[in-house]
């Protein structure tokens, strides 16, 4: 590996519709290095025919940066695999926000969404619509329509199906670069530690303790060799039917979201031997002597759901890629790191907001089986944050970005600091001001993360390998001191040199200063359309289980149109709430 090479993975965590923030800092961060790269290959050249350089070449620091490895789950996983697929196509920033479509995969996935701009109709609504289980036997797929998510995807690849090749990757990606997305797998992959040491007489045989692995990685390779990956890693190659097929399904799959969105069903498409060694990779297994995974099927074939139940941040994943190319050496000089970016980091109280409970106030102990019910799920639903591989606690260079907007130093704007966090995350499929808001708070925060965050320790008389040859006037224009130390950003921001020489270096000025509000009508609007698609899965599900009781059937009409009434009254008023709560409802 080049000694100035800084080797780099991304993280994405899940946030349903949050991903709008996480497609933002995304978008921001590949205009920055397109701006870095475009300047190093024009300086490198005039290095190499020993012309002179500019005072503002001079400022521009020759180090590199490879990022090895995109890893996401749920919502973070669909951005991962859409930022990979924008480095086959010209890549255009957006930095103002509209409704228009840009061609840029990120923006027009992640803020127009679905939307029918022209009608007027949203995302949202299009959920409502009974179209994906009007006469369907199966019965009803999911509580939402995810028809208008399914034709994002899709519309996302359909440049792959029109083009036979693409532009040549940017060399600040590796050659081999993996896209990892977690899975959930509602079918168990039995598989045995073994027990037995001997044998003898008296015991011919011990059993082996036998577990359910349900989390899956799909783990793509770029650089995909049939001959030594088959088995091992998944074929990246959008412009390949049968490959194109997979990345499709996978997307979709990570965010199933749980009952909200259709679960996926993979067929025929991935191999026991593949399982088998993903499950050996996540559990981190180097000696398989003593595990036995038990698949005896041609294809493990399973349904899936949002790879966020098990696993919303894959952060464990990207540090094996990295480890795999490039050992960590000395932690203080690291040459590797990982950025997580978490649109609802654990710190803030997303659920329930402004309401947070003390723990030294609220009461250790539960004693009534009603207040034991929520605590048991909200226990399942931490435990299985916590990261149980090894990898996850090393000493590893690791950033995190979130969302925050600031009044001034130490100030935080009077809301929330994301708006499509409401309705627990699926508030942004409502209005496309929320989703503009975190898309254009995503870069904001991408700006200030990489200008003021994203660094390592300059120390002249022992500098880092990266920057060991670099010029002073980088060192003025790029360091930030404090406690007495410089540093120097890992990803120059090449604007920002432009920005401080014209004063608009404000790291509190936001391409979206108003936070968002929904209108109150938006609720009569969206009620007709609710109120029918949860009377047509009533009626669906009472048809169906009782097909052949047409006295209950008949009988049940009464109550039908009471229930229906009630339930969507409640919805919508629980959403009026939530909004209100974050001082949403205009």
């Amino acid at each position: 590996m080049n000694s100035k090479t800084f080797n780099l993975g991304i993280t994405m965590a899940g946030a349903v519709s949050a991903g709008a923030y996480t497609a933002g800092f995304m978008d921001y961060l590949i205009e920055v290095l397109n701006n870095w790269e475009e300047q190093k290959i024009s300086i490198r050249k005039k290095l190499k025919d020993n012309k002179p350089l500019t005072e503002f070449e001079k400022k521009i620091p020759l180090h590199d940066v490879s990022i090895e490895a995109l890893g996401g789950a749920s919502a973070g996983g669909m951005v991962s695999m859409i930022t990979a697929l924008s480095f086959y196509k010209s890549f255009k920033p957006v930095d103002i926000p509209t409704d228009q479509k840009t061609g840029n995969f990120l923006y027009d996935s992640w803020v127009l969404l679905n939307d029918d701009i022209a009608k007027n109709i949203t995302t949202f609504e299009k959920m409502l619509s009974t179209d994906d289980f009007d006469n369907n036997p199966e019965g009803i797929p999911s509580l939402l329509n995810s028809k208008s998510i399914d034709s994002i995807a899709d519309k996302v690849f359909e440049f792959f199906e029109e083009n036979s090749s693409g532009e040549i990757m940017p060399s600040y990606i590796s050659k081999d670069l993996r896209i990892l997305l977690t899975l959930c797998s509602l079918r168990g992959i039995p598989f045995e530690l073994n027990f037995k040491n001997f044998s003898s007489a008296n015991f011919p045989h011990t059993p082996g303790h036998r577990m359910n692995e349900h989390m899956i990685v799909a783990h793509f390779k770029v650089d995909h060799n049939n001959k030594t990956d088959q088995n091992f890693y998944l074929n990246f190659d959008p412009f390949s039917q049968e490959s194109r097929d997979l990345l499709k399904l996978c997307t979709k799959a990570t965010g199933a979201f749980p009952l909200g969105l259709a679960a996926r069903n993979f067929e025929g498409v991935l191999s026991p031997e593949y399982v088998k060694n993903c499950i050996l990779r996540n559990l981190e297994i180097d000696n398989k002597k003593g595990i036995d995974i038990k698949i005896n099927d041609p294809s493990f074939d399973f349904t899936c759901i949002d790879g966020g139940t098990i696993n919303n941040e894959p952060y464990s994943e990207v540090v094996q890629v990295l480890e795999s190319k490039r050992p960590e050496g000395d932690p203080k000089k690291p040459m590797s790191g990982v950025i997580m970016v978490d649109p609802f980091p654990n710190f803030y109280n997303q659920d329930e907001p402004g309401e947070v409970e003390n723990p030294i106030t609220s009461s250790l102990f539960q004693n009534n089986i009603w207040k034991v019910i929520p605590k048991a799920y909200t226990t399942f639903r931490e435990q299985v944050r916590v990261k149980h591989a090894g990898s996850f606690y090393k000493d590893y260079l690791r950033l995190l970005i979130f969302p925050v907007k600031w009044e001034q130093i130490g100030v935080l704007k009077d809301h929330p600091p994301i708006s499509c966090a409401s309705l627990g995350g699926f508030g942004g499929f409502l209005n496309r001001e929320f989703r503009k808001h975190d898309f254009f708070l995503g870069r904001d925060n991408a700006r200030n993360f990489l200008r003021a965050y994203c660094m390592l320790e300059y120390e002249p008389e022992n500098p880092h390998p990266l920057f060991q040859d670099i010029d002073q006037s980088s060192v003025e224009i790029f360091g930030k001191r404090t406690e007495g130390k410089t540093f120097l950003p890992i990803i120059p921001d090449i604007n920002f040199i432009e920005d401080k020489a014209n004063g608009q270096s404000n790291p509190f000025k936001y391409t979206v200063e108003d936070f968002p509000k929904i209108d109150n009508s938006y609720f009569d609007k969206i009620k007709p359309a609710l109120s029918r698609r949860v009377k047509k899965m009533l009626t669906h599900e009472i048809n169906k289980y009782f097909e052949n009781k047409w006295l209950f059937r008949n009988a049940s009409k009464v109550f039908r149109g009471l229930i229906t009434k009630r339930i969507t009254s409640y919805v919508i008023k629980t959403m009026k709430k939530d909004f209100q709560n974050r001082k949403m409802l205009d």
